[in-house]
């Protein structure tokens, strides 16, 4: 049986309609079964200034991950270093050393190979993932 999955509720996305990245909410889910969502499954997250769907599969994005109201303030965790061979999620931090800022994971563009968009603090960049030490694309999981 399939593990459930709870994507993030708001991402920041960025919209290729309008062209700006902006906070988005997810408007649904689309189960792959039809009966449990899981990373397998479709979310539609909506573009607040455009009102454009964008669909993401459960498995490039992030989880979201309630916070309980008497919990201690949650660990600030460092972003995830680039590298070629990683494969990223949305809503991922992460930091490249040609950058000088932290970026966050904004979009995907399928394709051989994917790339990321990653929101840096001056530029929107695309970055290829999930390139092996051989060139050769991998597998996704």
């Amino acid at each position: 049986m399939p593990e459930t999955f709870k994507p993030a509720f708001e991402l920041q996305l960025y919209c290729r309609f309008c062209r700006s990245t902006l906070p988005a909410q997810l408007e649904r889910s689309i189960a792959g079964s039809g009966r449990t969502i899981d990373k397998e499954a479709s979310f539609e997250y909506i573009c607040p200034k455009c009102q454009k769907s964008h669909f993401f599969h459960g498995k490039d994005i992030i989880e979201d991950i309630p916070e309980e109201p008497k919990a201690p303030p949650k660990i600030k965790f460092e972003p995830k270093k680039y590298k070629i061979s990683e494969r990223f999620l949305i809503g991922e931090k992460i930091s490249h050393p040609s950058y000088e800022s932290i970026g966050i994971v904004v979009g995907k563009d399928p394709g051989v190979p994917n790339k990321v968009l990653v929101k840096f603090e001056k530029t929107i960049a695309s970055l290829v993932e999930g390139i092996n030490k051989q060139g050769k694309v991998l597998k996704a999981q």
